[in-house]
């Protein structure tokens, strides 16, 4: 169900995009964020400040696209996610000097501190290549072009990523014998 959450606002945007235009998606991408979190909270689950991030610049930005009839500021919405999200990365490296990342997953993935420390740096480089590249996309190819990239490009780039850093992560994984326990 959760999975289903997650996903939610990007299928219905992308549906009412072939079923209409990009006003009618940004409207229901904006619902549909919104239902997310709702849903997120009537089942108990944490929402974390990525969800409060996503929530603010889709309702501003899917706001400001509807108000001034203009694609390019659900465009930009991307870019400013992304770059917020490797700021928050960076903040929390530097400032609390423990990863993010440490603080969320530390309690069942036990990595060293440089792991966690070149993870957070790589994710806070794959977010911002992924914000220059919807930069790019959304300035200089078609609105179709565009939401492609968006629904299925930074989707499966994301989920490339993802299993690159479970492969990093398990290699630098401490606790393999008390896993191995476990599974017995």
């Amino acid at each position: 169900m959760l999975f289903v959450l997650e996903y939610l606002p990007i299928a219905l945007f992308f549906l009412f995009y072939l079923l209409g235009d990009i006003f009618l998606a940004t409207g229901v991408l904006m619902l549909g964020t919104v239902l997310q979190l709702m849903g997120l909270k009537f089942m108990r689950e944490v929402i974390t400040p990525r969800h409060w991030i996503i929530l603010s610049v889709v309702l501003v930005f899917g706001a400001i696209t509807l108000l001034l009839r203009d694609e390019w500021f659900i465009k930009l919405k991307v870019t400013i996610i992304y770059v917020a999200i490797a700021l928050l990365l960076l903040i929390g490296l530097w400032w609390k000097k423990r990863s993010p990342l440490q603080q969320f997953l530390g309690e069942e993935i036990n990595l060293p501190d440089f792991a966690w420390r070149r993870l957070t740096y790589a994710w806070v480089i794959f977010t911002l290549a992924l914000a220059a590249v919807n930069l790019y996309i959304a300035k200089y190819w078609s609105l179709d072009a565009w939401v492609n990239f968006k629904v299925f490009g930074t989707l499966g780039a994301t989920l490339v990523f993802t299993i690159f850093t479970g492969a990093y992560m398990f290699k630098h994984h401490t606790d393999r014998e008390k896993d191995a326990e476990e599974i017995e």
